[in-house]
């Protein structure tokens, strides 16, 4: 073996080391692993149960459950989301085409010339036609697996796509029903201003009654007009309420808001969240394997990760090949001569070509450098993501338990004073008609 091949040899053997060497997208996910560990740990000591696998099959409402499929098929955002999707899906495939040769080819047709001149003397016209036929091959070889870092950093960012579709899916489903059950709530609160409304009407003609026989006073029924004009006011502003929840409700449907929609008679009578045993939510690494907010920005992550490894490998050589078959048929210069082309498929004359180029990047400005730190920082700013997307998960689910907690408390509470209103209102009816209390 003379030097030089040894030295190539070398050579190649200290690329292939650096390449052994590079670091792919594990080391930006083991913080995230780490805290998925010990969030288990802690939800094992928790003994939590798992979750339920058909939320609005819970509710037991027909008429939620169609409005959510009106609003899974006509929903606008929902339907653009989609098409990123399809989008999205494209783009990885196109990605994908950089592992593969590409190949073209191309068929020309030229006729150049013009009138010939001897010594001011016009000759005639002189012509010269040529046809050219072409077929060329190029490709990357994938040596150090960058362009399969690309590819699969691509093929990620279409499966985070898609579940931010499922995640748009299910927050619509979700706003749907709280929309649906606004609206019904918005038309029980209109029902209770009208009814205020005729309880202040029917005082007030009491107490004009009893004005004018001189057992009240001025005070009173000035006090009994201005709380009847309180209750009218409040029914306006349950109405407006109403037909905005309305209108709310018929843009998430796809509909045009002219609020008309009809909303339920009565709310459903839902089971509690929280009950003598824990509460059934899942553990939290369930939790954040079936959100798919979470499980979006946790491929997201692995993407960055593989970019950082893409652009780390950016620094090693870049091995391509290509090839190229030319055949040409050219014409005499004569006044209508042309060239045959029958000649095009005449093999013998056929030109060949086949090329390697291995390129080492020396010098680039630092225009390396600062990708590869570009894509650290992508990287770091994805963990960042990730953890906050999950953090963002146990608060949504927090503030849904002490929700539950505090609503059950307010329920309990409320339901004792409309006990004790309406035993009030009895006796104070009683005592009115047997005439021991104005």
């Amino acid at each position: 073996m003379v030097q030089g091949d040894k030295m190539w040899l070398g050579v190649a053997g200290a690329v292939f080391l650096a390449s052994c060497a590079t670091p792919g997208p594990k080391q930006a996910l083991e913080p995230i692993e780490a805290d998925r560990a010990a969030w288990a740990a802690i939800a094992d000591e928790q003994g939590v149960s798992a979750v339920t696998d058909n939320w609005l099959s819970d509710l037991n409402d027909p008429n939620v459950t169609e409005v959510v499929g009106e609003a899974l098929t006509n929903n606008f955002n929902l339907q653009a989301t989609g098409a990123r999707v399809v989008a999205s899906r494209n783009q990885a495939r196109s990605v994908r085409s950089s592992l593969l040769p590409t190949f073209g080819a191309g068929l020309n047709a030229n006729r150049r010339g013009g009138p010939v001149i001897v010594q001011g003397t016009e000759l005639g016209d002189q012509f010269q036609t040529t046809f050219s036929a072409g077929f060329n091959a190029q490709w990357e070889l994938d040596v150090w697996g960058r362009l399969t870092d690309r590819t699969r950093a691509a093929y990620l960012d279409a499966a985070a796509q898609q579940l931010d579709y499922a995640a748009a899916q299910l927050s619509l489903a979700g706003n749907t029903a709280s929309s649906h059950y606004d609206l019904t709530a918005a038309k029980l609160q209109r029902q209770l201003a009208e009814r205020d409304v005729e309880t202040g009407e029917a005082n007030l003609r009491i107490i004009e009654r009893r004005y004018e026989r001189g057992i009240s006073t001025s005070l009173d029924l000035r006090l009994a007009r201005s709380s009847l004009a309180s209750s009218q006011a409040t029914l306006q502003s349950r109405i407006q309420q109403e037909l905005e929840a309305a209108r709310r409700l018929e843009v998430v449907l796809g509909r045009y808001p002219e609020g008309r929609l009809q909303a339920a008679l009565t709310l459903p009578s839902l089971e509690a969240l929280t009950g003598n045993s824990s509460v059934a939510l899942g553990t939290p690494e369930e939790l954040l394997s079936r959100r798919p907010d979470v499980v979006a920005s946790e491929r997201r992550l692995k993407a960055a990760g593989l970019r950082v490894s893409e652009a780390r490998k950016a620094f090693l050589p870049s091995l391509s090949v290509s090839g190229s078959l030319t055949q040409n048929a050219i014409g005499p210069n004569s006044t209508n001569s042309v060239a045959d082309i029958n000649d095009l498929w005449d093999f013998n004359q056929l030109a060949k070509n086949l090329a390697g180029n291995l390129t080492q990047p020396l010098f680039q400005g630092g225009r390396l450098i600062a990708n590869e730190r570009q894509a650290q920082a992508q990287a770091r700013a994805a963990l960042y993501d990730y953890a906050e997307t999950a953090l963002t998960a146990w608060r949504e689910v927090e503030d849904a338990i002490a929700a539950e907690r505090f609503l059950g408390a307010r329920e309990d509470a409320l339901r004792v004073a409309f006990v004790e209103s309406e035993a009030a209102e009895e006796l104070t009816e009683r005592r009115y008609l047997a005439g021991t209390t104005n």
